[in-house]
């Protein structure tokens, strides 16, 4: 959770999210702080502010709070409140009147108008066709991360992601080469020490009126295999996984293809790819080195044999899976 910081000196008047006005006494300047969390509020989220002053006892001070005019709370060190922000395209007036027992009335006024930032990641691993979901962020991988804001301008319409600034940071690192005016995506590598890390993105108009805030945690993904039956006349059979006992029925062989999941590649037969099929642990010298493998059940023999396949990356020592099923045959499949 982020606070936002709020410091009024008394010789001076500005505003964040609006107007702020002081009346001012003769008394030494007061500094008053406001605290708000969260500092970008989005659409029907309940913010809680908190105020506080080092140069004058907020206790004792009688403290009014309200909301688009209404008072909503009073009473002597009441420095504490929440309330509820609207839906996109609403503007919600926060109102703060502090008497101290000085005599000192300050006034100030915060125009809240909600935003919401999406954040959408992807990453290059290699799927096979039809799979119902996205490749996860494996080891090594490149990742792009895209920012979907939702800020109105003053005429209520959504403007463009690409009219906005754009604060990137990893690990709370400023990304300055990645941020500035329109870049709404940050792409990177990940490292060969992989570990979880977070993204942040301050996104902001031009003149700075209105600002939106989003936060992302990922980890790299371990990659792993799949086994799939290669038909010679229907093709790779996706629909269905290869996996625990598959049993070889009408037919005396089986062509199966191993797929490096989430693996930093589009291509299964990339050369960077090393397949090692193994029957029973032990190795298949079929000299191709791909993800294909085709196994023959030997005539009058039946039981059961462990097949198995582990794929590494060269390019990426950290790409590394393996992964086994049962083949059961016997005598009746001649």
């Amino acid at each position: 959770m982020r606070q936002l910081v709020f410091i009024l000196m008394l010789v001076c008047t500005f505003g964040f999210f609006g107007v702020a006005d002081a009346q001012l006494s003769n008394l030494p300047q007061t500094e008053i702080v406001v605290q708000m969390i969260p500092e970008n509020p989005k659409p029907n989220d309940t913010v809680s502010v908190l105020v506080n002053s080092y140069a004058t006892n907020i206790d004792t001070a009688k403290i009014t709070w309200k909301i688009n005019g209404k008072t909503m709370k009073s009473g002597t060190g009441e420095k504490n409140f929440s309330f509820k922000v609207g839906g996109m395209n609403t503007t919600t007036t926060l109102g703060i009147v502090i008497e101290t027992s000085g005599g000192e009335t300050i006034n100030k006024t915060y125009n809240i108008k909600p935003t919401s930032v999406d954040l959408i990641w992807e990453s290059e691993g290699f799927v096979p066709p039809f799979y119902k979901g996205k490749s996860l962020f494996s080891h090594q991988n490149k990742i792009t991360i895209t920012a979907v804001p939702h800020i109105t301008n003053s005429s209520g319409q959504e403007i463009g992601a690409y009219n906005l600034v754009y604060k990137w940071k990893k690990n709370g690192s400023v990304i300055d080469g990645a941020s500035g005016f329109g870049k709404n995506s940050y792409s990177f590598i990940s490292s060969l020490i992989s570990r979880p890390f977070s993204i942040e993105v301050d996104v902001s108009t031009v003149d700075s009126d209105a600002t939106g805030y989003a936060r992302i945690d990922l980890a790299p993904s371990e990659p792993f295999v799949l086994f799939y039956k290669k038909d010679p006349i229907y093709g790779i059979e996706f629909q269905k996984a290869l996996q625990n006992n598959v049993e070889l029925k009408n037919s005396v062989e089986i062509t199966t293809i191993g797929i490096p999941m989430f693996f930093g590649t589009t291509d299964p037969n990339a050369p960077e790819l090393n397949y090692k099929w193994y029957i029973n642990g032990t190795p298949i010298d079929s000299g191709s080195g791909l993800s294909t493998q085709v196994f023959r059940q030997k005539e009058g023999t039946s039981g059961t044999s462990n097949i198995s396949l582990s794929i590494e990356n060269s390019k990426k020592i950290l790409q590394y899976a393996s992964g086994n099923f049962n083949l059961m045959f016997g005598s009746s499949n001649q």
